[in-house]
């Protein structure tokens, strides 16, 4: 005995807490009490919440290489810094890079610093993966029991990705609206399926809303307290917001407030609330956006409007309570504008608008496992090998049949 005497473990506890995800990882193989106290649910939540972990700006940034060929591209997911200081554009921590892939397509989220991504395959049908950037911790989902006819074309679809707080499950619904091919005389279809992680299996759903209403993505994964959340627009040009309770497994309908019909609106988060963005975007210096606040069921409050004095842009995301971050549609750049001090400050990204291939999240990171059924922690996939990575020699013809 040296005499020492150990620290409290509430004090023990405490440190660990104020530590990254990355140091957290290493001290599991510290001891074995060490190892169960950062695997348990209970640290993990503490850990996710505790104001050390603060919130910060991750950026998905989709290009097409066009030295290379049009289904080649690449993919970088960068992490900006806790505090941006206005006018000085932000170092960047690149998390993920993927550079010569053929199918990637989007990713959604986060929800316990949990995404989810999507890839084309085999012509208009989609694989489904589960990933996590601080553990580096990913899980391909299998495919979804969609019974569809052949002479359905895929018109629609968007996820939700969520907890159902009594299971301790996380899941993910899937909604897909097809149409009919011309002369089939078949209306258009809704379905719905939803995935358990701790079953690693998929269940059909009955969904009740209209085909005839299209569901928007919105800007953060809108989930919250156990429900996930859209904006929809029926043929009526009028805003609902459909939601999914991840526990009841049901659909729900909420109103909004009156939104003009000329005007754009999308849902995201605004600190602990469920923000409703709407606006007439991309006019240069005469934009102006509104944004309200869920305050209970039916209930909404205007909290901020803001008139970014710039040049045309598309809206990305709220940060930072009202702070946003826009595209700059002549200059390709990702900016941050702050309504206070109306001070612009170039984000460090250089844009490719010809797709749809920029997601800007509200990012903390997570040390939340992806439960698959049986399957132990320690079978840990890699998410590079879940897309296709092109190789040097690839012949890009066979490549095309590949893929399409």
């Amino acid at each position: 005995m040296d005499g020492r005497r150990p620290l409290p473990e509430d004090l023990v506890v405490d440190i660990l807490l104020r530590l990254p995800v990355e140091s957290l990882l290493r001290f599991k193989c510290v001891c074995k009490h060490w190892y169960a106290l950062i695997k348990s649910p209970s640290f993990i939540e503490k850990h996710f919440h505790h104001k050390n972990n603060c919130a910060r700006l991750l950026v998905c940034n989709l290009k097409v290489a066009r030295e290379v060929d049009a289904i080649v591209r690449s993919v970088v997911f960068s992490l900006l810094p806790e505090e941006i200081v206005p006018g000085v554009t932000p170092e960047q921590k690149t998390l993920l890079q993927l550079p010569r892939v053929a199918d990637f397509t989007c990713v959604a989220g986060p929800v316990d610093g949990l995404f989810l991504v999507q890839k084309k395959f085999y012509g208009d049908d989609v694989c489904l993966g589960l990933w996590n950037p601080a553990t580096r911790e990913f899980r391909p989902l299998p495919p979804a029991p969609f019974e569809i006819e052949y002479f359905f074309s895929d018109h629609d679809h968007q996820f939700g990705l969520g907890f159902d707080l009594l299971t301790q499950d996380y899941k993910v619904v899937w909604i897909r609206v097809f149409w009919d091919e011309p002369g089939q005389g078949v209306y258009p279809r809704v379905y719905a399926c939803v995935y358990s992680s701790c079953n690693n299996s998929w269940k059909h759903l009955t969904p009740e809303f209209p085909s005839s209403s299209t569901l928007s993505a919105p800007l953060d994964a809108t989930y919250l307290n156990g429900v996930y959340y859209w904006l929809s627009r029926g043929l009526d040009e009028i805003y609902t917001i459909r939601s999914f309770d991840m526990g009841s497994e049901q659909f729900r309908e909420m109103q909004v407030p009156d939104i003009p019909s000329e005007h754009w609106g999308t849902l995201t988060l605004r600190g602990n609330s469920l923000a409703l963005l709407t606006g007439d975007p991309g006019k240069p210096m005469t934009s102006i956006y509104d944004v309200w606040v869920l305050k209970q069921e039916g209930i909404w409050s205007k909290v901020l409007t803001v008139q970014p004095h710039i040049d045309a842009h598309w809206p990305r995301n709220i940060w930072d309570n009202d702070k946003m971050v826009f595209e700059i549609t002549e200059t390709s750049q990702l900016v941050l504008y702050d309504p206070t001090t109306r001070q612009v400050t170039d984000l460090g990204f250089q844009l490719d608008l010809n797709i749809a291939g920029c997601w800007v999240f509200n990012y903390k990171e997570s040390l939340a496992p992806i439960k698959r059924g049986n399957e132990t922690q320690g079978e840990v996939e890699q998410i590079e090998h879940f897309f296709y990575t092109i190789p040097m020699d690839e012949d890009l013809k066979d490549l095309e049949y590949k893929i399409l």
